[in-house]
């Protein structure tokens, strides 16, 4: 396997398209192309708020990780907006997360609600993939591992109709958009990321379901579950347009610079934000699936979603290369450990027998 000059990207993933001197596609495009809209455009986002019924100007969606919690403080504190937040709990779900999101509203003065979907509709959505990823690995298995998450899109949009809320607000950066996601960030002003569309989608799953009988179940056991996160994949769907036209979404990472070192030192000092010792890397570790991810992509190409996420913070010049590099390997050693205690977590301990580990000991 051979990295990047400039990044941590290997040559392993399709599209890298290394030249002559070593150097990647994706840092001689600049990948991924991040302008920010500025605080006064989001200001004028939120003018002429207080004609509408709501009892909050936005609904916050809060993980109890550092982005959304420095979100809801930036439209609290900054911004001066009333704002309700909700979280989205299910069987992955990890308690210091949900910690500091209570945490974190109680500061801030802000009301928390709780959504889910029915029972263990997640956790089980998440195994029907991933033992079909297992049995026959391939993108599509492991993208549809998370497609509840997607709910959250629905649940938030949902509560948000309820309340007579106009604005939801997401966190997701675009600097954690990987190349090889269907979802990719464009940097243009209007239509920020953009997606495969809904036919090459349609396409991929009938493949796989043809291909993979314990995909096609799958699909099958919960249809409603997999169909509504595949059309609520992004919070700009079309699918969310139309279901909830009063609800207008916003990625306030659009409009704010990401930038982890500020954000980290503001949640930690005002609202005493923390995350256990053992774990390294604060990026997508509130949720337990992640590590699954992780797995999948790192077994498929050689490559996850930290080494995309760590080249695309190279490249904008917040970490060096060598920042990048050590980080990169303590994930690696991160994950490695976490994926039997995930299992654990999920009730899924026979699987450990079809995990192969040894994946992550690549070299940085």
């Amino acid at each position: 396997m051979q990295r990047c000059k400039l990044c941590l990207m290997p040559d392993s993933v399709p599209g890298s398209n290394f030249d002559s001197e070593g150097v990647c596609a994706w840092c001689r495009e600049g990948y991924p192309p991040y302008t920010i809209l500025g605080e006064q455009a989001l200001r004028n986002k939120f003018k002429g708020l207080g004609s509408h019924q709501g009892k909050a100007d936005c609904l916050v969606g809060l993980s109890g990780g550092k982005d959304s919690t420095y979100a809801l403080y930036r439209l609290v504190k900054h911004y001066h907006l009333k704002a309700e937040a909700f979280i989205y709990t299910h069987g992955g779900s990890r308690d210091y997360a949900i910690r500091n999101a209570e945490k974190t509203c109680a500061r801030l003065g802000v009301k928390l609600h709780y959504t889910s979907l029915k029972e263990n509709a997640h956790s089980q959505a998440f195994l029907n993939y991933f033992k079909a990823w297992l049995a026959h690995p391939g993108a599509t298995a492991a993208g549809m591992t998370c497609v509840a998450c997607k709910h959250l899109h629905i649940l938030g949009s949902k509560l948000a109709t309820q309340r007579k809320i106009p604005y939801v607000v997401w966190s997701s950066t675009p600097l954690e958009y990987s190349p090889f996601l269907a979802i990719r960030h464009t940097g243009d002003a209007k239509h920020q990321f953009q997606r495969e569309g809904l036919l090459q989608s349609g396409v991929k799953m009938a493949r796989a379901m043809v291909s993979s009988p314990k995909f096609a179940w799958g699909v099958l056991a919960q249809p409603r579950t997999s169909i509504l996160g595949c059309l609520a994949v992004f919070p700009s769907s079309s699918f969310l347009r139309l279901s909830y036209p009063d609800v207008k979404p916003i990625m306030f990472y659009s409009f704010e610079k990401w930038n982890p070192d500020h954000i980290l030192d503001t949640i930690t000092s005002e609202l005493d934000w923390q995350i256990p010792a053992e774990i390294t890397e604060d990026w997508h570790t509130d949720c337990v699936f992640n590590v699954f991810k992780e797995y999948m992509f790192q077994k498929m190409f050689g490559v996850s979603y930290t080494d995309a996420h760590l080249s695309n913070q190279i490249r904008h010049g917040f970490i060096s290369r060598e920042e990048g590099r050590i980080k990169l390997r303590e994930s690696k050693l991160y994950y490695a450990a976490a994926v039997a205690p995930a299992l654990q977590q999920l009730g899924a301990q026979e699987l450990m027998s079809k995990i192969d580990l040894s994946c992550f000991d690549v070299e940085i």
